[in-house]
């Protein structure tokens, strides 16, 4: 790999996320998957940049859900004195990060009983044993008490706050590299705070705002978030796949407060875009894009787009699909947990005029590739499909 090359890393993390990006000498790592993810790549990869005189320049915890948090968990629980891996900077939105903002919710009248103890000791940690069934994990720290322990720059560029585009829209990295922030916004973290009360009153614990276990509560409670999967049942077959009606069907936005809470972002550098969206809601990154870019860039050309959802139709609007595109999209998902990617996602990007083929990056084989992957169609939407060898990343260098 030359200074000047880009190189992406997309593990197989089962329904979850997981991604190294090197720049040169910058690692990002976004996201760390399941205590699998780990323990089956992550532990021998960033062992390895660490002895080629590498560290992460951020680590992005992009929100918190137990798919994409758990290998972070594991990662730093093993990491005392930097050993696996120098990190300089954590991006992660906690209660402390959020606590200021207004919710619409008045506290005064709540009666909880159960002092927040009984939750800030149970682990959110998830695994995944043969078979692929995901069970917690006995024993694991939260998130913001490892950060805390090992004393790591904590949202230090957003002085100490939420990392939020209301806070700070664009972090300079090197004379080289920039981060512009697109999701999420304080309304957004207003809703994660607003539903985490609500939690903690139907549940009957004490609401008191000096509670040191905070953090650990809310981080247990916010990864019990349940999503509600929007079906659309559609019979289609190889060769009689139409691409039109499935592109225009009318979905709803994805409504998970989780979600909405994810820290979605441009990376720049070298003139090159590259576009990571975690589980964010696509008229967040609509509205982000319109205040970072000029009406004259749309749509934008990004280098690599990696979707939202795990390809989730209620995360890729047609609205945003009109702003962005790319010659390679991203999609990080076995289709364990609500069967993502969903074929309308796909549909919607490949049915677009465009003046270069568009490739199609799975990590794991999806349910649909015999449909998709057609000659014709493939021939007529000018579209290409790789899917990484099993139980391997996908890699991309730009």
């Amino acid at each position: 790999m030359s200074d000047n090359n880009i190189r992406i890393k997309i593990f197989p993390a089962l329904n979850g996320d997981s991604i190294l990006l090197e720049l040169s000498n910058n690692l990002f790592l976004i996201d760390g998957g399941y205590i699998n993810t780990f323990n089956e790549y992550l532990f021998d990869e960033l062992k390895g940049k660490s002895e080629e005189g590498k560290r992460i320049s951020h680590l992005i915890v992009t929100h918190i859900d137990s798919d994409h948090i758990s290998g972070i968990i594991r990662l730093l629980e093993k990491n005392t004195n930097s050993e696996i891996i120098n990190i300089e900077n954590i991006w992660h939105n906690s209660y402390r990060h959020i606590k200021d903002l207004s919710d619409n919710l008045s506290l005064k009248d709540f009666d909880g009983k159960t002092d927040l103890t009984a939750l800030s000791g149970k682990s959110y940690l998830k695994e995944v044993i043969e078979g692929r069934h995901e069970i917690s994990a006995e024993q694991g720290s939260a998130l913001s008490a490892l950060i805390l322990k090992g004393k790591y720059k904590w949202n230090s560029e957003f002085a100490d706050k939420a990392v939020s585009i209301d806070n700070l829209d664009t972090i300079t990295v090197d004379d080289k590299t920039r981060i512009r922030i697109l999701s999420p916004n304080n309304q957004k973290l207003s809703k994660l705070k607003r539903l985490w009360n609500k939690e903690l009153y139907k549940k009957g614990y004490d609401v008191s705002e000096d509670d040191s276990n905070y953090d650990d509560a809310f981080e247990f409670l916010m990864a019990q978030e349940k999503e509600k999967k929007v079906l659309v049942k559609k019979d289609i077959s190889v060769g009689d796949i139409d691409i039109d009606e499935l592109s225009n069907l009318e979905i709803l936005e994805d409504t998970s407060v989780t979600n909405g809470s994810s820290i979605s972002f441009v990376i720049e550098t070298d003139n090159k875009k590259l576009l990571f969206l975690a589980d964010a809601h696509p008229s967040v990154i609509l509205e982000s894009l319109k205040m970072h870019y000029s009406g004259e860039e749309f749509p934008i050309e990004f280098d690599i787009i990696k979707l939202s959802h795990h390809g989730s139709i209620t995360n890729t609007s047609k609205e945003l699909l009109e702003v962005i595109d790319s010659k390679n999209y991203v999609i990080s998902s076995d289709g364990s947990k609500f069967g993502h990617p969903d074929i309308e996602t796909i549909a919607r990007i490949i049915n677009r005029k465009s003046a270069f083929t568009r490739n199609l990056h799975f990590n794991y084989l999806p349910k649909f590739i015999h449909e998709i992957n057609d000659e014709n169609l493939k021939e007529k939407y000018l579209f290409e499909i790789y899917v990484a060898k099993e139980k391997s990343p996908i890699e991309i260098e730009l």
